[in-house]
């Protein structure tokens, strides 16, 4: 196992200790906690820029289509007229 020197305020070591009391838990495990929260957030933040960025290149595609459609020669997928 590796080791990490962290410096810190004393305010700021206060909330951690206090806060791995509170959860009972080691110093160390709440660090490790969360970075892994934080890298997590990060991959959500991640997949989210993705989705916004697809959305947005598909946005005038449903114009395209909308277009398209109503151009479309209705006749064609209609069954023949019965006397």
């Amino acid at each position: 196992m590796k080791t990490i020197t962290l410096k810190t305020k004393d305010d700021f070591f206060d909330q951690i200790n206090q806060m791995a009391l509170d959860a009972h838990i080691s110093k160390s495990a709440l660090i490790r906690k969360a970075i892994r929260s934080y890298q997590k957030n990060l991959e959500k933040q991640k997949i989210i820029k993705q989705m916004q960025k697809s959305s947005f290149e598909t946005r005038g595609l449903d114009a395209e289509l909308k277009h398209d459609f109503e151009a479309l020669d209705d006749e064609h997928f209609l069954p023949p007229w019965e006397d």
